[in-house]
């Protein structure tokens, strides 16, 4: 709920808020602060408790450890083990030696009541000496392989801890070197020490255990225990929830990683066995293994829980007696409030009647007594209120004290409305005459407007026919502008063509002169091989004559003249075929002649031709110039008849225009008078109705 919801409420919700908070909100407050200081007390306590207990039983165990490790490095310094495995390991004496390890370790073994076994390793890691064969372990078998062995070699070790499936033993061995006299490792003396306390041969129980550290109640409470985890965090000594738990169940990861804190973990968390608990952890020196106190969440914070419940429950209690107390007295209070509310809502919506009663002899009486008062004064003024609207302006208002407000508004409210009533009474009866005269000026308008409304739709009809034959006329024009620009177009391109042609006859003219002029040169040419033709006929003759006198001569010389005889007639044939081709040559040459005789007379026709063509076709441009010049200056006469028709066709629109427009005003002007005429009407019936409102209202007495 919003605060701003609040205040709103019923004032006995508030109440009873109120009242809870002023009670209830300094109870929780002392309560939630001696919670808080119990809880921290009892953490504290807690922490100191299990801090204490947890490390206590990790020195306990580091003691046994570095006790154990003290016996065995005494023991190992003895000369009685250098000396009797130096002679083993040479040779000399042997079983003497053998005998005498045997009686110590087992003295050794005899007197501790952990102490489950030893033996004696050489330096190759064979068996030497040992106190039982319950192992099944004899002289003379191999251990090199072992932790206790490698380690031992080396100095102080202790071996993580081991279950002994031959005889059941949990147990964790101790191992150390021995040396000789030249201070070099001839051996190893291991100690098997049992996690529980043990019987020995003497009876004696005595000895602690690191079971029986672990196992004791002492600083863990009646569920909480102590355990020790091996570095990968599995248990190796007894549960007091199960005598089975070694190397059986692992520790949860949180309480290991706590190893380094020095404050425990409060946070519960889920043990081992699936128990929440709180728990501490601390690092055993000397080895990998970590001791972990816990103790369960209900033991450790059962009184914290049960402080929380108890403050619960009386915080309840006292809110519960809290709120039935504010109930009552918000009932007391507010159940007069509540009737005088109705009241006055009632009252608010016009209801002056309601009854009611307060009977208190407080302050809340005396609210109620001015509420009645209050009430019958409203009555009066409602009383005086309906007087006033059913005409009577003649009543005497009482005042009912100098601060009485609205008996003053009333009274002056009175006063004003007979001033004002008198005042309409006058201009009713000079509205009357007022609007008799405008009556009669109107409706001679209305008649008017009338006739000039229908004098001015006659001229705008005429007006709008002159506008059709200038549309006509415009359209005219137009047509005839768009002919006389096309005319001056076709005529500029026929310019254009005439001068085409005159520079075409030209072009031919200068052909016709340059063939006439080639015709020339091919019959001088012409001329030129028929002197040509002549001289080869004249040679062939020659030839001719020189053949014959050759065959003269050859047929003189007899047998010796046979060979130019056949060069006589050889060169006799070649004569004639000269002479023949001189005669092929001789009538071509006549007929080329005569073409070109013709072609002679043929291009001078032409030439003449041309010249005359080229006469015409000059005369033809200039006429065409002539008519292309008047076709222009008809074509811009037409334009600007076209201009002047469609201005005159604008000024027409204009004229059209304004005379709807007239027209519009006219007819509005007339509707206007006739809206006049019946304001005027309506004017005088509502001075009529206001002379008949006046009549019922009492001014005088």
């Amino acid at each position: 709920m919003k605060i701003k919801h609040f205040f709103t409420r019923r004032i006995s919700t508030k109440l009873i808020a109120l009242m809870l908070i002023v009670s209830v909100v300094p109870v929780m407050v002392i309560g939630f602060l001696s919670y808080s200081n119990a809880k921290n007390a009892l953490e504290k306590a807690v922490t100191e408790t299990l801090t204490v207990a947890t490390v206590s039983k990790g020195h306990h165990v580091e003691d046994i450890l570095t006790s154990t490790m003290d016996i065995l490095l005494s023991t190992t310094s003895l000369a009685v083990f250098k000396d009797n495995l130096a002679n083993i390991e040479n040779g000399r004496n042997s079983e003497a030696s053998l005998r005498t390890l045997a009686l110590v370790m087992s003295n050794l073994v005899e007197n501790s009541n952990t102490f489950y076994r030893a033996k004696v390793l050489n330096n190759k890691g064979m068996v030497v000496a040992v106190t039982n064969d319950l192992n099944n372990e004899k002289p003379g078998d191999n251990r090199s392989d072992r932790d206790y062995f490698k380690e031992g070699m080396k100095g102080p070790f202790i071996s993580e801890p081991y279950f002994s499936s031959s005889d059941g033993v949990a147990q964790i061995a101790y191992s150390a070197p021995i040396y000789d006299k030249s201070n070099v490792p001839i051996g190893v003396l291991i100690i098997h020490q049992a996690l529980k306390s043990i019987r020995n041969s003497k009876g004696r129980t005595g000895g602690i255990g690191l079971n029986d550290i672990t196992t004791t109640k002492a600083g863990h409470g009646q569920t909480g225990e102590t355990y020790i985890v091996t570095k990968d965090g599995l248990l190796f000594t007894e549960s007091r929830y199960d005598s089975t738990a070694f190397m059986k169940y692992k520790a949860p990861p949180c309480i290991l990683a706590n190893v380094t804190n020095d404050s425990p973990i409060l946070e519960p968390y889920l043990d081992y066995h699936e128990i929440l608990t709180i728990g501490k952890a601390v690092a055993i020196k000397g080895t990998d293994w970590v001791l972990v106190g816990e103790l369960d969440k209900e033991e450790a914070f059962g009184a914290i829980y049960k402080l929380q419940y108890q403050m619960f429950l009386i915080t309840f209690i006292i809110i519960v007696l809290v709120t039935l107390l504010a109930w009552f007295f918000a009932r007391y209070f507010s159940a007069p409030i509540v009737q005088l509310t109705e009241v006055a809502k009632s009252m608010a919506t016009g209801a002056l009647n309601q009854v009611f009663a307060v009977h208190q002899k407080d302050e809340l009486g005396e609210l109620g007594n001015s509420f009645k008062a209050m009430q019958q004064s409203l009555q009066v003024k409602a009383e005086e209120a309906r007087d006033i609207a059913e005409g009577n302006l003649t009543i005497d208002i009482q005042l009912l004290s100098d601060k009485d407000v609205m008996g003053q508004s009333f009274k002056i409210m009175v006063e004003k409305l007979r001033v004002q009533f008198n005042e309409i009474s006058e201009g009713i009866n000079v509205l009357a005459s007022s609007s008799s005269e405008i009556m009669a000026s109107v409706t001679q308008l209305a008649a008017s407007s009338a006739e000039t409304a229908t004098s001015v739709g006659e001229t705008t009809t005429t007006v709008e026919e002159v506008k059709q034959t200038a549309e006509v006329a415009n359209q005219k024009a137009k047509a005839v502008s768009e002919n006389a620009v096309r005319t001056t177009e076709i005529s500029a391109d026929g310019t254009k063509a005439i001068a085409n042609t005159i520079e075409g006859m030209n072009r031919i003219r200068q052909h016709m002169n340059a063939i006439a002029a080639m015709v020339v040169r091919l019959s001088d040419q012409s001329q030129t091989i028929g002197e040509i033709t002549a001289s080869v006929n004249e040679l062939a003759e020659q030839s001719n004559l020189l053949a014959v006198n050759a065959a003269i001569e050859a047929a003189k010389a007899g047998e010796q003249g046979k060979g130019f005889t056949v060069v006589a007639q050889e060169i006799k044939m070649l004569s004639d075929r000269s002479k023949e081709a001189t005669v092929q040559i001789r009538s071509v040459l006549r007929d080329i002649q005569k073409s070109i005789s013709s072609a002679v007379m043929a291009t001078e026709e032409g030439g003449k031709a041309v010249d005359e063509g080229l006469k015409l076709t000059t005369l033809s441009g200039d006429t065409i110039k002539t008519l292309s010049e008047s076709v222009t200056e008809a074509a811009r006469a037409a334009i600007q008849i076209a201009a002047s028709s469609q201005q005159q066709l604008e000024g027409m629109d204009q004229v059209v225009t304004a005379m709807e427009n007239i027209k519009e005003a006219s007819v509005q002007a007339a509707a206007s008078t006739q809206q006049s005429v019946d304001s005027v009407n309506d004017l005088q019936k509502v001075g009529q109705k206001l002379d008949a409102l006046m009549k019922q209202y009492k001014l005088v007495k």
